[in-house]
């Protein structure tokens, strides 16, 4: 469902920002399990910390993608950059 996907790409965008703690698991293996994003979880420069990451791994993901046109690259440039202030 549209939502579940919102939450697992959320999720994989805080996990790649580094805002994660590891979990060992029964076998041996870590997960990493994505930390609250809730402002009122965390102080102001945490939230800052976490609110550029995130940006970063968005630009890395857009900037690794192949667009059909370049109006299709700008348009999504322009999206992430009207969230960047």
């Amino acid at each position: 469902s549209l939502c579940k996907s919102f939450d697992a790409y959320r999720a994989w965008v805080t996990v790649e920002a580094g805002h994660y703690d590891a979990i060992q698991l029964p076998d041996g293996t870590l997960r990493k399990h994505p930390r609250s994003i809730a402002f009122s979880s965390m102080d102001e420069v945490e939230f800052q910390q976490l609110y550029k990451s995130a940006l970063d791994v968005l630009w890395r993901w857009i900037l690794s993608r192949t667009f059909r046109t370049q109006r299709e690259a700008e348009n999504a440039a322009a999206q992430l950059m009207s969230f960047a202030g």
